[in-house]
């Protein structure tokens, strides 16, 4: 990237490296996506001098195959933890990190793609 003079590298992290969840077996691949996002952190200050953006998507809920995994056997349900009142769809994940490749005034960014998980929640 440097030789090409730029690129853009859109890594994958998730929101609980902010927002615990108890009860959720999640404390490996919560500490290794903290890293992910030091990592972005870093590489963006390193490297923007040469043009070379980097950006992480941090993911809340989305729908994949891994809830099934984890005992969730209606992600669903999991619904009202965002403050859309919906999960995200893995077609809005990939629409994220296109995004963030094309947005060439934007490094260093965490962006989290939760509905509105992070910021909130509904009372009552």
């Amino acid at each position: 990237m440097q030789a090409q003079g730029g690129g853009t590298i859109t890594n994958v992290g998730t929101v609980l490296v902010n927002h615990a969840l108890g009860g959720f077996p999640a404390s490996a691949p919560v500490a290794s996506k903290g890293a992910v996002h030091a990592l972005t952190l870093q590489l963006a200050a390193e490297f923007g001098k040469d043009n070379i953006r980097v950006n992480t998507v941090a993911p809340g809920i989305v729908r994949t195959p891994i809830h099934a995994r984890n005992g969730i056997e209606n992600v669903d349900d999991l619904a009202g933890l965002s403050l859309l009142g919906r999960i995200g769809e893995s077609e809005e994940a990939a629409d994220a990190i296109l995004h963030l490749a094309a947005a060439e005034f934007t490094t260093g960014h965490i962006y989290p793609l939760d509905g509105g998980h992070t910021a909130g929640h509904h009372f009552g």
